[in-house]
């Protein structure tokens, strides 16, 4: 086949001078293309929703590579804001102008569509492998005992995870069967409350420490140190005191209790030094250890 056969099989790429509010592309075309902004603008609107505008072209930009060159469908329609002048690139107008590259450079568009659709699939795809966890730990860095919106949450949520929607209603549904959280209509309104993040914090420490295959301290405490830790939640309003002077007031309150049980007890963390010899209760390690004892049904997930 001689230079000029090979010419004229070339086809060359439509050019086309539209109208304000003419529709350049529609999505349920069949055909794939590349649309080029000459000059003028475009823009690229849902198909369910023709006056909600995705973003606006400007003369320069393009859009289709990927409907094209990886056979996936553009979903947006394409309409003319005013005069504008377009390029469409067509199928049969680029596999005759590909037919003209040289193999190796044919190969690394090719090598580098694959690698751009990979790249894309990937980022799509979540990495999150308990659903339950992630939501929990996202929701406890929201405040606790406020109705919050549930339509924001599940966006937020939405965007962070990339989970499929079906998944993430799951999960809510999960952390509130646990009673993690409320959900509850107000004002025709779905809204979200989480009565103590706390209770959150436990759940995703609950789940680290399973995952490391090690010992979670409140589920190790014997009943008397569990009795211990009600006494405390009960009294947390106490003041500093010495060790001695600590031990004297659980044996006072629980016959049974030692020495052995409130160092176990400092060692998990409900107590902190003072740094004078005295030891205060830490309110939000007591109150993360009782909630876990209270909770540990639903926290274990046996329900």
């Amino acid at each position: 086949m001689n230079m000029a056969d090979s010419r004229q099989q070339l086809v060359p790429p439509t050019q086309m001078r539209v109208k304000a509010g003419f529709v350049v592309y529609a999505p349920d075309s069949e055909e794939r293309c590349i649309v080029i902004l000459n000059d003028g603008e475009l823009e690229a609107r849902e198909k369910d929703s023709p006056h909600k505008i995705v973003f606006t072209m400007h003369p320069g930009d393009l859009v289709g590579v990927a409907s094209l060159l990886e056979r996936e469908r553009f979903k947006y329609q394409l309409v003319a804001s005013r005069d504008s002048d377009v390029t469409i690139i067509n199928e049969e107008c680029m596999e005759s102008e590909l037919k003209r590259l040289p193999l190796w450079l044919l190969a690394t568009i090719r090598s580098f569509g694959s690698r751009t659709r990979d790249l894309k699939l990937a980022s799509q795809k979540s990495n999150i492998e308990n659903e339950l966890l992630s939501l929990a730990e996202f929701l406890s860095h929201k405040p606790s005992k406020e109705y919050l919106p549930l339509q924001d949450l599940l966006l937020e949520y939405t965007f962070l995870s990339r989970l499929r929607a079906v998944e993430i209603i799951q999960a809510f549904k999960g952390l509130a069967r646990r009673h993690f959280i409320e959900i509850k209509s107000i004002d025709n309104k779905e809204c979200c409350k989480i009565p103590d993040t706390r209770l959150l914090e436990t759940y995703v420490d609950y789940q680290a420490a399973r995952s490391k295959e090690i010992p979670f301290p409140p589920y190790t405490l014997s009943k008397i140190q569990r009795k211990l830790i009600e006494l405390l939640a009960r009294k947390s309003g106490s003041g500093p005191r010495e060790g001695a002077s600590w031990v004297k007031f659980l044996s006072e309150n629980v016959p049974e209790a030692t020495l052995s049980d409130w160092l176990i007890l400092k060692n998990i963390g409900c107590f902190s030094d003072c740094g004078d010899g005295n030891f205060a209760i830490h309110i939000n390690s007591l109150a993360k250890t009782y909630l876990a004892l209270l909770f540990e049904t639903n926290i274990k997930g046996v329900l």
